[in-house]
């Protein structure tokens, strides 16, 4: 018994330096991309390490919960995860994949990242998603001030492009922690106003890089919040307060009235019906069942496009049948059984509606949501891996 406790121990030092060294990643992350787009540099220097060390970190992490999780999941979900885990290896070597580089080992179609999604089982500990939570309120506030810094220091541009170089990676990160911390902080009277903080500024991360999706998911997420909410007059006045408050600082502040006037000059634009109909009629019906690999694209006009804004086409596309078949039962299916429960806590009840986020996400509705080894993939996956650990177990 001391030598499982130890080996938990363990397990959970490994799980907070990986997400610490990739919390930390955001920030080069973001700086990365900005120096891409800005100057067409696209290198890291010595803060790979972190990416490296956080990897390193996860994957240790994942392997030895398997072996501590066998008795806490139900035989499905191992059996889902390691189909799947299989069949994307064997899809990576068969189309020409390399083990030993790095970038294709760790891309959305390499090994790598559908290792990590084995850190669904580090969540049956209740001690260490307790710290978990923590971690977020950390993440959160992190974030907060590396953007707020960034208002003072360079604004938000001239244009999108602009936005989406400066601010991009904070704001994907945000839209998975802030709905998951803002509703679960409604039964804490004490921190009311960080839940209000952290909403703010994921709204304003919406607007400045002028996301329509990332939009929509804040308001299906007050929606829930006000379903839950027992005094619903109040909350009207308290969300009317709170639009006044916005309003008046989108009003009489430069940046975000140009983000605001920008997002409405994109109206509404449909940016993706046109790219689905052009990926569907060249898709391939074996590459269906069997996925493409690697390197599978497909020509729209003269461009030859490697992606397509639908996670779930894309993971069919490249993936196959199969791997689509079992990241849906453990996303999708699953997660709804559980919310087909009667007398779910309140908790269970927001770590289910993330995940519902997640699979309309994935669909379409944030466009920058994928599977990946960066911090917010991780995060969804830990609260992936808390609701399939109540219902393998029968808890609420």
């Amino acid at each position: 018994m001391n030598n499982e406790k130890q080996v938990e121990r363990i397990v959970s030092i490994l799980l907070f330096m990986g997400l610490f060294f990739n919390l930390f990643f955001v920030y080069f992350a973001q700086e990365r991309l900005y120096n891409y787009l800005t100057f067409g540099n696209n290198s890291l220097g010595p803060e790979r390490f972190l990416r490296i060390f956080s990897v390193v970190a996860v994957f240790l992490t994942v392997f030895i919960s398997i072996f501590l999780a066998r008795s806490k999941y139900h035989f499905s979900v191992f059996f889902a995860y390691l189909l799947l885990l299989a069949y994307i290896s064997l899809n990576f070597m068969v189309s020409g994949g390399d083990i030993t580089n790095m970038t294709e080992f760790m891309d959305k179609k390499g090994i790598g990242t559908w290792v990590c999604l084995g850190l669904l089982f580090v969540s049956y500990n209740d001690n260490r998603y307790a710290f978990f939570k923590k971690f977020l309120l950390i993440a959160t506030l992190f974030i907060s001030i590396l953007t707020i810094y960034s208002f003072i220091d360079f604004g938000v541009g001239l244009w999108r492009g602009q936005a989406l170089a400066k601010y991009r990676v904070y704001a994907v990160n945000m839209i998975w922690i802030v709905p998951y911390l803002f509703l679960t902080l409604k039964t804490i009277k004490k921190l009311q106003w960080l839940r209000v903080f952290i909403l703010v500024m994921g709204v304003i991360l919406a607007l400045v890089i002028q996301t329509r999706s990332f939009l929509i998911i804040y308001f299906i997420t007050l929606i829930f919040d006000f379903y839950h909410s027992k005094d619903k007059t109040n909350y009207f006045v308290l969300l009317g307060l709170g639009i006044v408050g916005i309003t008046f600082l989108i009003i009489n502040t430069d940046m975000l009235s140009t983000s605001l006037e920008l997002l409405m000059n994109r109206g509404t634009d449909d940016t993706r019906t046109e790219q689905i109909q052009v990926f569907l009629s060249q898709l391939n019906f074996w590459e269906i069942i069997t996925g493409g690999g690697l390197n599978v694209s497909y020509m729209a006009g003269y461009e030859e496009v490697f992606a397509i804004d639908n996670q779930w086409l894309y993971l069919l596309w490249w993936g196959g049948l199969i791997p689509v078949l079992c990241y849906f039962y453990l996303t999708g299916i699953l997660p709804i059984k559980m919310v087909l429960r009667k007398n779910l806590s309140y908790e269970t009840k927001v770590e289910c509606f993330v995940l519902i986020l997640w699979l309309l996400a994935l669909l379409g509705l944030a466009i920058y949501t994928t599977m990946t080894i960066d911090l917010f993939f991780f995060i969804v996956t830990i609260i992936l891996g808390r609701v399939l650990y109540k219902l393998s177990n029968n808890l609420s």
